[in-house]
C-alpha cells in the first residue's frame, strides 16, 4: 500500500496530465467526498477538470478491466446526449497511470448541487425519470447484450446459513441491537420470494443511483456521476434506487415525486405496475 501523502499523488498525478493531455495543472482542490478514493477539483489555463485516483485497496488492478468497460459506457452515454462528465482518453483508455503507478481518471467538472435523501423535488425527480429512462433505452440498443449477470440472489438456504452464524454470534456476545436487527431481517428472508428474479429484465444499469451520485439544479438534474459500478444486471435497480434515496424521508414516500419520475421514465421506456412492484 502507498505511503505517498494526497499532496504527493495529485503533484505526480499533475504532471502526468500535463505531459498526457497538455493541460497545465494551476491548482487542485480536494474534494473530500466518497470512500478511500481520492478526487480533486482541477484549474488548468482553460479548464476545470475532475480528477479520481482508484484507491488501490478499493480498486485492486483486477478490479479495474471492470471500470474500464463502464467508463467507455460512461462516454457512449455522454456522446449521446446523457447529463454525465465528460472523460477523457488517451490511447483508447480512460484510466491513465503515472510512473509510478498511481491510477487515476480525468473528466470535465460539473456544476450542481448534492439533494439531501427524500428532499428531491417533483420536477427534479421528472426530470431524472427522462434521462434513467434514455439511458437504459440507449444500453439496450447501443451496448452489448446477452451478457453473464454480474450478480444473483443467493439461494434461501445459504442466506439462512449465513443468518444462523450471524445470530449465534450476536446472541453469544449479547448484541441485542444486532439481534433485533436479525429478527427483522430473519422475516424478510423467509417472507421473499426469489423466483421473482426470474422475471426481472436483464441490462446494463448505473446501480449507484442514490442522491451522492447525482448533481441537480433547482428543477433538473445536472449529472450523473460516479459510473465505476455499472454492470449488466437488473435494470429495476435503477428505478429502485433512484425513487428510495430521492423520496423516502423519514419512513414517508412522497407520491407526488414517485409519480413524477415514472412519468418522466416512461417517455422512452414502459414500466408496468408488476416492473415497479418488482423494482421496489
Amino acid at each position: 500500500m502507498s505511503d505517498k501523502s494526497s499532496n504527493e499523488i495529485i503533484k505526480e498525478i499533475s504532471e502526468h496530465i500535463n505531459t498526457t493531455f497538455g493541460f497545465k495543472v494551476r491548482d487542485a482542490i480536494a474534494v473530500l467526498m466518497g470512500y478511500a478514493n481520492l478526487k480533486w477539483k482541477v484549474h488548468t489555463g482553460d479548464e476545470v477538470l475532475f480528477v479520481k485516483q482508484y484507491n488501490e485497496v478499493r480498486y485492486p488492478e483486477e478490479l479495474l478491466s471492470s471500470v474500464e468497460a463502464a467508463l467507455g459506457l460512461q462516454d457512449l452515454l455522454h456522446s449521446e446526449g446523457i447529463p454525465c462528465p465528460k472523460l477523457f482518453s488517451k490511447n483508447d483508455l480512460f484510466i491513465q497511470r503515472t510512473p509510478s503507478g498511481e491510477r487515476f481518471i480525468v473528466t470535465e467538472y460539473c456544476e450542481g448541487e448534492l439533494v439531501k435523501p427524500g428532499e428531491v423535488n417533483a420536477d427534479q425527480m421528472y426530470h431524472l425519470g427522462q434521462i434513467v429512462g434514455r439511458m437504459h433505452k440507449i444500453l439496450y440498443s447501443k451496448a452489448p447484450q446477452s451478457l453473464t449477470l454480474h450478480w444473483k440472489p443467493e439461494s434461501k438456504e445459504a442466506k439462512l446459513q449465513k443468518w444462523a452464524k450471524s445470530w449465534h454470534e450476536a446472541v453469544g456476545q449479547a448484541a441485542d441491537k444486532y439481534v433485533s436487527a436479525l429478527e427483522i431481517q430473519r422475516k424478510i428472508i423467509d417472507e421473499i420470494d426469489l423466483d421473482l428474479f426470474k422475471s426481472c429484465e436483464k441490462g446494463w444499469v448505473h446501480w449507484d443511483l442514490f442522491v451522492d451520485n447525482l448533481l441537480f439544479h433547482d428543477h433538473c438534474v445536472s449529472s450523473i456521476l460516479d459510473f465505476d459500478r455499472m454492470h449488466y444486471i437488473y435494470p429495476e435497480f435503477d428505478i429502485s434506487r433512484a425513487i428510495l434515496s430521492g423520496t423516502l424521508l423519514n419512513g414517508n414516500i412522497n407520491m407526488e415525486s414517485v409519480n413524477a419520475f415514472i412519468c418522466g421514465y416512461t417517455e422512452s421506456m414502459p414500466i408496468t405496475v408488476d416492473k415497479f412492484v418488482l423494482s421496489n
